[in-house]
């Protein structure tokens, strides 16, 4: 059986809640559709991506370890620095963590709470509790860097760049939203 549809049938087999499900056909180099993930924002609200999306174009912004924040911190700052919210497009960090009893999540939920004083950030942050790998293999990332996707409300990827925000990085996002803005 082939390598991708070994990854299909994994993907397919999980259920319920902080699961990764078949979000669309997978390509060779990348799915084109964000999977279906559930989890609760930093306020307590639970949410299911893509379902849930409901600007034109969102950025979601993943990460996989604590000291990565400052890499996603980068592009929180580019987001607000760039005005993208006075475009249209939202964002979502989405630190996906290993699953975890209901007391550590509380930990580590109201640990996060702690260190973000930004009543918008705590909504934006939806901490998502689930077995990472088929994530990392239907998306072809890895936890040692984050993972950044622009996505439309259906949940699918326009864009992607792993690892902090760069002029670069932020000039090839700003492209793709002005093509699909002319489209």
């Amino acid at each position: 059986m082939k390598k991708n549809t070994l990854y299909l049938l994994g993907a397919l087999t999980l259920i319920g809640p902080g699961t990764l499900m078949k979000g669309g056909e997978m390509a060779q180099s990348c799915p084109d559709v964000l999977p279906k993930l559930h989890g609760t924002n930093l306020l307590g609200e639970s949410l299911t991506f893509p379902k849930d999306l409901t600007a034109p174009l969102t950025l979601v912004v993943m990460g996989f370890k604590r000291e990565q924040q400052k890499d996603i911190d980068t592009w929180i700052h580019a987001y607000k620095e760039k005005n993208f919210s006075g475009h249209g497009i939202d964002f979502f960090e989405l630190p996906i963590i290993y699953e975890v009893g209901p007391l550590k999540r509380f930990f580590i939920n109201n640990g996060m709470k702690s260190g973000i004083p930004d009543l918008a950030q705590l909504k934006r942050t939806v901490t998502i509790y689930m077995k990472r790998g088929p994530l990392f293999d239907a998306l072809q990332m890895s936890e040692d860097t984050i993972s950044s996707f622009l996505v439309d409300k259906t949940g699918k990827i326009l864009w992607r760049q792993d690892g902090r925000a760069s002029p670069e990085k932020i000039d090839s996002l700003k492209k793709v939203i002005q093509n699909h803005a002319a489209a």
